[in-house]
């Protein structure tokens, strides 16, 4: 039974870390070719952006964003946060051309009315429940289980090192 156990355990093992190490290199490669993955923390995209999908946005020129596009651009109130709506007017004015957006859950559009400069992403597609490794990979009790999780195996690793049995010296003849 012992080994049957141990037997489950290394395969549940081998599973977990593959896992993970596919999904790290599924997100490098996005990365790689130019794609920014984006959580989704609101339901304000509803139905096309649930709440913990990954949205993948494809940085495009802002001059070629056009009405209907689904964009993530960065909160005019809040520093450091992103929004991803959908813009549904475009406006031209003696600055040049500024976008109105509006979350598709949303009654009414934002507040707000944006400029963007240089480029901006384009959702060009979204993984539902993806969102969720992403946020909580963010927060401090993830990192410190990870931590300590690494450490926990590198410790075990060490003292099998140490316990395990010695074999025989070979007697010389």
């Amino acid at each position: 039974m012992r080994r049957s156990l141990l037997k489950i355990v290394r395969t549940a093992t081998g599973l977990i870390a593959g896992s993970v190490v596919a999904l790290a290199a599924g997100y490098a490669a996005l990365l790689v070719v130019g794609y920014k993955p984006v959580a989704v923390y609101s339901g304000s995209m509803e139905p096309k952006l649930a709440v913990g999908s990954l949205a993948v946005d494809r940085p495009i020129d802002a001059g070629a964003v056009g009405v209907g596009d689904v964009i993530t651009f960065p909160d005019p109130y809040v520093k450091g946060r992103f929004v991803t709506h959908r813009v549904v007017q475009i406006l031209q004015t003696e600055k040049g051309p500024a976008y109105r957006t509006k979350g598709d859950a949303n009654v009414s559009r934002d507040p707000w009315t944006i400029r963007l400069d240089g480029s901006v992403g384009r959702v060009s597609f979204d993984i539902p429940f993806a969102g969720y490794a992403l946020f909580y990979a963010h927060t401090r009790e993830v990192r410190g289980f990870v931590i300590l999780l690494s450490g926990a195996f590198i410790l075990i690793g060490m003292l099998r090192r140490i316990w395990r049995p010695q074999a025989p010296a070979p007697s010389g003849a």
